[in-house]
């Protein structure tokens, strides 16, 4: 899980020191802004990660299943090999070839039904995320959330490396919703630093 997240502190936007521009800096203006890390909160949630597992599950047996049917086909194409050509050899390699057919637009129709199954869990537990996160912002003042990574960086892993050199947010003191903002979305995988208690 990921480590270090910062406890929550409520400031204003005069208390910030460092220059900002556009909206943001107009967002400190008239409130507060806030940070929350998204891919996170997903990690944290167990309805998430238990919907995904199955999914995963389920692309495991599927996957499992066709390499079973692969093998059969291929051990059935060698026997036909081994038959004299003939009218019956011909059948049967027609036979094996509307098999193969089968089998991969099977394996298409599968993947294409486990992806959307995916992505609409994604969409639904992102849905509830903005839910979640508009109630604290209403409640409490602030006006602003930035997306932000938290995870930690291996300076051996070039795209680990390049990902976090473009990084939105690179320096935060005490503005992380994330603990908070995931334990209102319910049961989590493991728990965070409580850090300081919103309405």
């Amino acid at each position: 899980m990921k480590s270090n997240i910062y406890k929550l502190a409520l400031i204003t936007a005069y208390a910030f020191t460092l220059p900002l521009t556009g909206g943001v800096a107009q967002a400190q203006e008239s409130g507060i802004v806030a940070i929350l890390d998204v891919a996170a909160v997903f990690q944290r949630n167990l309805e998430f990660k238990t919907r995904m597992a199955e999914i995963k599950k389920e692309a495991t047996a599927l996957k499992e299943q066709i390499t079973a049917q692969q093998k059969t086909i291929q051990a059935n194409a060698q026997a036909i090999s081994a038959l004299p050509n003939g009218a019956d050899r011909y059948e049967q390699e027609a036979q094996l070839e509307q098999t193969q057919t089968q089998l991969k637009t099977f394996a298409r129709q599968q993947e294409t039904d486990l992806l959307n199954r995916e992505a609409q869990i994604y969409y639904v537990t992102y849905q509830k995320l903005q839910s979640v996160v508009k109630a604290v912002a209403e409640a409490n003042g602030i006006v602003l959330v930035l997306r932000f990574d938290s995870s930690p960086v291996d300076g051996n892993n070039r795209p680990e490396v390049i990902k976090a050199v473009n990084r939105s947010v690179v320096y935060n003191s005490q503005l992380d919703l994330t603990t908070l903002v995931a334990g209102q979305m319910g049961p989590q995988v493991a728990d965070g630093n409580q850090g300081t208690q919103l309405k």
